[in-house]
């Protein structure tokens, strides 16, 4: 009975989008104060407690949140300099001989790249491949589907980092147990999106191709962890792929990958901000003395619940980046006041609804965390564990999927991505309770809520707030819904391939 309790507020949420009229946020909420008030009442928290893991999923949403904001915010001074139409035109002429080369170079190449470096590829890659020729449906599908083939280490990987932080184990250790499902899923996902651009004509003719792109991003996470920087894996692969299609595609046309005529001045201005950004993330990270002093030394731990901080980081997180170079780029672009207030306006206008949607399932996840504990000499203290909704979900999985549960938690990740439309907000809803489930059934506790954590990457393709990010940015509202039938027996059959990894591996460890 706890646990069909416990796992109430997801419920809640996941009918309210599938039945109402409801925005993600709105739904959001009414699962936040139901999550709230079940905890307190019926797990009998203290208010205190829930009120202290409250402020404390707030802060620790700030990766995602915060990145969301500066990503348009980014994205807005580009539309209105006019590089996004500089970058399409570009686009347009890459690989203009053979389309499935383009697309599989822009969707999953570029759109890895530009997710690592913190951009929207949603918002990016739409108008790119509507230019190209793509139906409004193919567009919003393909730019759905294909940047987060390494969405757990994009965007200085934050999914990466809220992983390790819920599960508590340190980032080159968690990048190990991804490191099985990373070829497998990109290799997956190339398919998908051969598929959706071009049937079984693409399928027949790329699937040597795709194994390529598996492999490479199976290699780029391999460099990562090698260079003890895991969460630059985003980068190395997204680089490796655009590079070897680009050389593949010459040799097999005997030309060139771009007509002879680009603007290369011009597309560098065009893009500076990605390259200055790029700069910014490899610095912080391989350089040493640097990375100390913003990783660790200059942590800014918000300690609320005694002994569970939550780490700020800001000089290291990808937004306070992507607010620097976007600030250099006003200047590179030449912005006058004007245009900024038109520019701040525009960002203003789209940034409220994805923040709090990134904001809210944090909430959820840390009232359900650290439901049940008690204020103690020693801090706060989980004292009896039957009063804890993470352990009631736990043990009702437990008895009800046994061994078999190795197989399901791809798609809880599934249900977690389309629900909260973030792969870290899934992770952070329910990394700890797969872990705990997991240790119950003596399987893996780090691989498991992996697998989740793929599967919640992998619901980017039919996720509402993702879909409707992508309809908006080609004015296309409504374009969405006829998106959703196409993709879901797609992200399916990817999980159900996850899900054969998840279970022959489900007793792996290091």
């Amino acid at each position: 009975m706890n646990g069909l309790v416990a796992f109430t507020p997801v419920f809640v949420v996941l009918l309210m989008i599938l039945f109402t009229k409801a925005s993600v946020v709105g739904s959001g909420l009414v699962g936040f104060f139901t999550a709230f008030a079940l905890a307190l009442f019926y797990f009998r928290s203290s208010f205190e407690v829930l009120l202290r893991a409250t402020v404390s999923g707030f802060l620790a949403s700030f990766p995602v949140s915060l990145i969301v904001v500066a990503s348009l915010l980014q994205l807005t001074i580009m539309e209105s300099a006019g590089a996004m139409e500089t970058i399409v035109g570009f686009s347009k002429k890459l690989c203009a001989k053979d389309r499935l080369f383009q697309t599989l170079i822009i969707v999953i190449g570029l759109g890895t790249l530009l997710s690592a470096a913190g951009a929207v590829p949603v918002t990016v890659i739409t108008p790119i491949l509507l230019a190209l020729g793509y139906s409004p449906v193919e567009s919003i599908a393909l730019a759905a589907l294909g940047y987060d083939s390494l969405c757990t280490y994009t965007i200085l990987g934050v999914p990466l980092v809220v992983f390790a932080e819920m599960i508590k184990t340190d980032l080159i250790v968690s990048a190990k147990y991804f490191l099985p499902f990373v070829g497998v899923v990109s290799f997956a996902i190339s398919l998908a999106v051969l598929y959706v651009a071009g049937g079984k004509d693409f399928l027949k003719r790329g699937f040597s191709l795709s194994i390529v792109v598996g492999l490479l991003a199976f290699l780029g996470a391999e460099i990562g962890i090698m260079m003890r920087a895991p969460v630059l894996t985003g980068l190395i692969a997204g680089f490796l792929v655009i590079v070897a299609l680009t050389i593949i595609y010459a040799i097999k046309n005997r030309e060139s990958v771009v007509d002879e005529d680009v603007d290369v001045k011009k597309l560098l201005k065009a893009s500076s901000l990605w390259l200055m950004l790029i700069f910014f993330i490899v610095f912080v990270n391989l350089v040493g003395p640097v990375h100390e002093l913003f990783y660790q030394k200059l942590s800014m731990s918000m300690d609320l619940l005694k002994g569970r901080p939550v780490h700020l980081r800001i000089f290291w997180q990808a937004y306070t980046w992507i607010f620097v170079s976007s600030l250099i780029g006003m200047f590179i672009y030449k912005i006058d006041s004007a245009k900024m207030k038109n520019i701040w306006m525009k960002t203003r206008k789209r940034m409220v609804q994805p923040f709090w949607s990134a904001t809210i399932f944090f909430l959820i996840a840390y009232v359900m965390l650290y439901s049940g504990y008690e204020k103690t000499p020693n801090g706060f203290e989980l004292v009896n564990l039957q009063r804890n909704m993470i352990h009631a979900m736990a043990v009702s999985s437990a008895e009800l999927f046994k061994s078999f549960y190795a197989f399901f938690t791809p798609f809880l990740g599934v249900l977690g991505g389309f629900v909260t439309g973030t792969q870290t907000s899934a992770t952070a809803m329910f990394a700890n309770y797969t872990s705990e489930t997991s240790k119950l059934l003596n399987l893996s506790p780090i691989l498991m809520p992996a697998a989740m954590a793929f599967g919640s990457g992998l619901a980017s393709a039919i996720s509402p707030s993702k879909l409707q990010n992508a309809a908006a940015s080609i004015d296309r509202i409504g374009e969405e819904k006829r998106v959703f039938s196409k993709t879901i027996p797609i992200v399916l059959l990817m999980a159900s391939l996850t899900a054969v990894v998840s279970y022959v591996l489900k007793n792996y460890s290091f």
